[in-house]
């Protein structure tokens, strides 16, 4: 009976501290997109998307050197204003860490086609945002 309530009693604490030491499961990301001109608010952070600064991505339907790069510039507000300038290239900054958030632009909206214009207010960032 001593070895049953002992072996118990093993196991109770052994469950505890295994239950501590489990890792705790990551956050996954949000995604969100992002209208040109729109603000959003996560978790204390207000991002708005203010500007395309450039957008030279190769259009659909042509050979290019080079693949381009859009870049756009997100005002972020909560724990202090700042300005994040993120680039659809990977050779380029991506992400932005702000306010125990790392914001990611994952893909701009819509992709450059041959002989159209992007008419500024149809651009939609698709921003992911993990905590």
């Amino acid at each position: 009976m001593n070895k049953m309530l002992l072996l118990c009693g093993c196991l109770a604490v052994l469950t505890v501290s295994c239950a501590k030491d489990k890792p705790e499961e990551p956050i996954p990301a949000k995604i969100i997109e992002l209208q040109y001109n729109g603000t959003v608010a996560e978790e204390g952070t207000v991002i708005h998307f203010s500007s395309v600064s450039s957008d030279s991505r190769c259009p659909t339907g042509t050979q290019c050197t080079w693949e381009g790069n859009a870049e756009i510039v997100l005002e972020l507000t909560g724990d202090g204003n700042q300005v994040a300038t993120l680039n659809t290239n990977p050779q380029f900054q991506q992400t932005y860490p702000y306010n125990k958030h790392k914001i990611t632009l994952k893909e701009l909206k819509p992709y450059p086609e041959v002989g159209q214009t992007i008419d500024t207010d149809s651009y939609v960032a698709v921003l992911s945002i993990e905590k």
